[in-house]
């Protein structure tokens, strides 16, 4: 197993999306419950991507602005999920995680494996906490954070979904701090 995560880029965008494209659609129905852009909606998920990809170029520009940080996630070169991480930006108090890995690669310690290397970024841009919400039933999930020394933080009921979530935090050692 060789677990390496890609940042997606304009230079190769068009063959990046075209895998997370059809990794999403082919495993759509196990992903509909939890993200929104995996419902039989290419443009949607073209949109996120490359807002994504665009957000991160201008705040090179415009500094401390929060953008979300979207990697393709690789296992001995052959695409085996999305991994990202919403709202970085340096020192910021906390960034918030999803993940998925396709059917083909789920049970094989694929996530655990790009969840370290998104921390070790994370760490980078000294942010301070890694929070992940998950659905209250999803027990694989929940399974794969407790696994990674992620701790419950909140239970609630989300009124628009009529879902109950659990939100799950990581504090990250944070060495260098600019104040």
């Amino acid at each position: 197993m060789n677990v390496k995560i890609e940042s997606f880029s304009l230079r190769h965008f068009i063959p990046q999306f075209s895998e997370f494209n059809s990794a999403a659609r082919e495993n759509r129905e196990r992903l509909e419950p939890y993200f929104w852009w995996a419902r039989d909606n290419a443009v949607a998920r073209f949109q996120i991507v490359l807002c994504g990809v665009l957000a991160e170029k201008i705040t090179h520009i415009f500094h401390d602005l929060p953008y979300n940080k979207k990697f393709i996630i690789r296992n001995d070169d052959k695409f085996a999920g999305v991994i990202g991480l919403d709202g970085v930006c340096k020192n910021a108090d906390r960034a918030d995680l999803w993940i998925f890995v396709t059917r083909e690669y789920a049970g094989q310690n694929i996530a655990s494996h790009a969840i370290k290397l998104v921390e070790e970024y994370a760490a980078q841009q000294s942010i301070k906490k890694i929070c992940a919400r998950v659905l209250y039933g999803n027990w694989p999930s929940r399974g794969m954070l407790q696994k990674n020394d992620y701790g419950i933080y909140k239970t609630h009921l989300n009124h628009w979904r009529g879902v109950v979530e659990q939100f799950w935090c990581k504090k990250l050692p944070i060495k260098n701090i600019e104040k």
